[in-house]
């Protein structure tokens, strides 16, 4: 590669600010998740030059040294897809020239020099993984990085784990600068781009609910937006070059795909795909999702909503408070996997409000539930289940006001469409609410049969703490009657008398 192709190469324009980060950045882990066109994947191969300007020179020849390995499902895709764009971004005729046969391995190495950084030499490996067993494919693999163009079609996020304990292998020691020096660790990581997720999906999982701390998900802003004269978002990125494409690419792209695709692959908010329509569209992960945990006002009430599932054994209890600014914050959920009893499920509120809330100085606490706990347990005639929790608890028990699906959706939805303050939403989950944000961000949905949408929502393991939810704020509203009177050492019973513990535990 000549001396002025390099330098031009420096002066690459970005799509945008987003994908101008993750292109830059050296996090160990970097994904970029964008719409359809929104230049993510030029950006990543031009990582590939970046990473070796993040090499040190070595001190045999003082050439910085970089090995890529860009990693795909099958090799088909690695000929039809990916070698296309990557073709696009860095001449195949540099160097040695792209080697390879379609549907087999290929590789290109090349070297160039810029100036302020020296002679770099560059090597891209281009493998699939196909039917070979994933330890077995890592398995003496000696790179810098691992590429993954399309992260999320992937089947599985071991990818990631396996990719990191190969990566750094290259170049070889005799080519790094002593330790001695001082010098910082150059760069070695995992890195890859990908549409926004479906839900369920390991790469959902991975990014949006359980993200570990090396990780940095650069989310780019949705491409179309239907308000929009010309169907560009006001903050997409890429569109002087769709532009060129289309003056109306967006628009012509969502004219084209079914609503679930323009949610997903142009708005850029992971979905269901075709399996149905979220309840709260309004929800969003990467906004409303803290990064760390949410700390508890002491002076505030503590509201906590239950879905208690009094026919179907499904419990689901939410830990709610209200700034004084009027954010809502979702500090803990209690979920049980599968059926739970009701006195084990109250136990288990009791033990978070103690351990979480209470030891933090948290003093005022009430229980909001579904109306339908005021009907009759098996227990004992006469019993409900808003006593038996009551009981358990030891905290005052409180009826919603309605079980309209209309009016707890809609008192939820107002929530989330609210703002705090400028860029600040109204409604922000602690990053342990893990089932609360899986529910939101599509579980919990209106089913898709065919070309219908159902019209109510489907009654799964999403829909309890998602109800639980809108209970909850139905009671910040202060809405909500007494569901019976609190008696110390057991619940009330029929007429008000005391029922001794050991009922309770039977």
């Amino acid at each position: 590669m000549s001396f002025n192709e390099a330098q031009e190469m420096r002066d690459w324009k970005p799509a945008g600010p987003v994908a101008w980060a993750y292109g830059h950045s050296q996090a160990k882990v970097a994904v970029c998740v964008g719409p359809t066109g929104g230049g993510k994947s030029t950006e990543s191969f031009r990582r590939i030059i970046r990473i070796a300007q993040w090499q040190h020179p070595s001190p045999r020849d003082g050439i910085r040294k970089a090995r890529i390995c860009v990693v795909a499902p099958t090799y088909r895709k690695i000929w039809d897809q990916v070698l296309p764009s990557y073709k696009k971004v860095i001449d195949p005729n540099w160097g040695d020239g792209l080697k390879g046969g379609k549907g087999d391995p290929a590789d290109h190495h090349f070297d160039f020099e810029m100036q302020g950084v020296g002679r770099c030499h560059v090597e891209v490996m281009f493998r699939a993984v196909g039917e070979t067993d994933l330890e077995e494919f890592y398995r003496g693999l000696e790179v810098t990085a691992f590429h993954y163009p399309e992260m999320d079609t992937h089947e599985s996020g071991d990818i990631l784990s396996l990719g990191s304990n190969r990566a750094g292998r290259y170049p070889e020691p005799d080519d790094r600068p002593d330790s001695e020096l001082g010098y910082p660790e150059a760069y070695n990581g995992v890195y890859g781009d990908a549409n926004a997720p479906t839900i369920g999906h390991w790469f959902h999982k991975r990014f949006y609910l359980e993200r570990r701390a090396g990780d940095r998900l650069f989310e780019q802003p949705p491409g179309y937006d239907p308000q929009s004269p010309d169907g560009f978002h006001p903050k997409a990125e890429n569109v002087a070059n769709l532009k060129k494409i289309s003056r109306t690419y967006y628009t012509g792209k969502a004219a084209e795909h079914e609503e679930w695709d323009v949610k997903r692959l142009l708005e850029n908010k992971p979905g269901y795909s075709r399996h149905g329509k979220p309840v709260h569209p309004r929800f969003s992960s990467e906004l409303m999702m803290a990064h760390q945990t949410l700390e508890p006002d002491r002076g505030a009430e503590l509201v906590i909503g239950v879905d208690a599932g009094s026919n179907t054994l499904m419990h689901a209890g939410v830990f709610l408070q209200r700034t004084w600014g009027g954010q809502t914050r979702l500090l803990a959920e209690v979920v049980p996997d599968g059926q739970s009893d009701i006195v084990e499920f109250g136990k288990e509120l009791r033990r978070v409000f103690d351990t979480q809330f209470k030891v933090k100085g948290v003093e005022r606490a009430r229980i909001v539930v579904d109306p339908a706990a005021a009907g009759q347990t098996a227990m004992r005639r006469g019993l409900t289940w808003a006593q038996v929790l009551q009981g358990v608890c030891e905290i005052e028990v409180q009826l919603a006001p309605s079980q309209d699906p209309a009016v707890r959706r809609t008192a939820l939805d107002t929530v989330l469409k609210w703002q705090a303050g400028p860029g600040e939403p109204g409604f922000v989950v602690d990053p342990s609410c893990q089932k609360i944000v899986e529910a939101l961000a599509g579980g919990y949905r209106f089913a898709r049969k065919g070309d219908k949408i159902s019209p109510t929502p489907d009654k799964n393991h999403h829909s309890h703490p998602a109800e639980a939810l809108q209970y909850g704020v139905l009671g910040l509203a202060g809405m909500g009657e007494v569901a019976g009177g609190f008696i110390h050492g057991g619940a009330p019973g029929p007429q008000g008398e005391s029922l001794p513990p050991a009922i309770l535990q039977g």
